[in-house]
């Protein structure tokens, strides 16, 4: 970890063990020591995946991180595999979310890139055809991204005492039934209203296996 600290800032080299625990690396700099366990902290990250990032994707990381609260070790955040870079969260949409208790506040279109798949734990996607491109883009992430459904599907079966996250992994995606979210986006107030409440449903499922996992890790780690 130290040289990879090293390595962000700029440092090449190798590194050594040095006095009391310390890292020195080739390029002679001392590297800052790895904090005790017990002050580390796992940052799990859950990312969602839509077209554009103005509906869907962002309306489950508000719901998201609302159900989870601020005790949660998830970072939630959302990205589009087209997105309107820059864009806010669709009005319709925004007002539909608000509409069953969940506050929104500013966003920023973003398009999903390598970086925010390498950094995600868990990627959800509303449709196959986004999680199919995200895959061309980098298929290592095969094991942790899914369609919104096929994770609510697939978690509603997990056989008990497995852990959430690894059972996606070895799972393959459910046969049958269509695994597409619908995109909303521009088809009126009662159809962002059905599907803020269809998220939040899937979201009833999936959230609470995964959050037990990060606070079982934070425990372990304490």
């Amino acid at each position: 970890m130290a040289c990879a600290v090293a390595a962000r800032a700029g440092a090449i080299g190798t590194c050594r063990s040095g006095p009391v625990g310390d890292s020195v690396c080739g390029t002679g700099e001392r590297a800052a020591p790895e904090p005790p366990i017990a002050q580390r902290r796992l940052v799990p990250s859950l990312l969602f995946v839509c077209h554009a990032n103005i509906a869907r994707s962002v309306s489950a990381e508000f719901i998201a991180r609302a159900r989870l609260g601020s005790a949660s070790d998830w970072q939630v955040s959302s990205a589009g595999v087209r997105a309107l870079v820059g864009e806010d969260i669709d009005p319709t949409m925004a007002d539909a979310v608000r509409g069953i208790g969940v506050e929104t506040t500013p966003h920023v279109a973003r398009q999903v890139d390598l970086a925010m798949l390498k950094d995600a734990d868990l990627v959800l996607a509303f449709e196959g055809t986004h999680r199919s491109w995200m895959l061309s883009e980098s298929p290592k992430a095969v094991r942790n991204t899914f369609t919104i459904r096929s994770a609510a599907l697939l978690l509603e079966t997990i056989p008990r005492r497995a852990a959430p996250l690894p059972y996606l992994a070895h799972t393959k995606t459910p046969p049958g039934g269509d695994v597409d979210f619908a995109d909303p986006y521009g088809r009126g107030e009662a159809a962002a209203r059905q599907a803020v409440a269809e998220i939040d449903a899937l979201l009833a499922t999936i959230l609470p296996g995964i959050d037990a996992v990060a606070r079982t890790a934070r425990l372990q780690t304490a």
